[in-house]
């Protein structure tokens, strides 16, 4: 079963890949104006879903969920206050 796992999340990458190329074909053609900043608030979007998965699969253990994304956990902290903020 193992040796399925990285095919598995290749497929996953290549199917998103397609999805978000798409997405973001309809997401630029739709900008009302160049202060449209829809990129950055898809990213921040983005960033935000990942990181509320990271904190319940970690019962909201900021240190283990700052590990299952890859970041410090002092980056974890800063980002959460941020969003509190917005």
């Amino acid at each position: 079963m193992e040796s399925n796992m990285p095919n598995t999340i290749r497929d996953l990458y290549s199917l998103l890949d397609l999805r978000l190329e798409h997405i973001a074909e309809k997401i630029l053609l739709s900008k009302v104006n160049d202060k449209d900043d829809v990129y950055l608030k898809l990213l921040t979007h983005v960033e935000d879903v990942f990181i509320q998965a990271a904190l319940r699969i970690s019962d909201n253990n900021i240190s283990k969920a700052a590990r299952l994304l890859g970041i410090n956990r002092n980056t974890l902290s800063r980002k959460l206050r941020v969003s509190e903020k917005t």
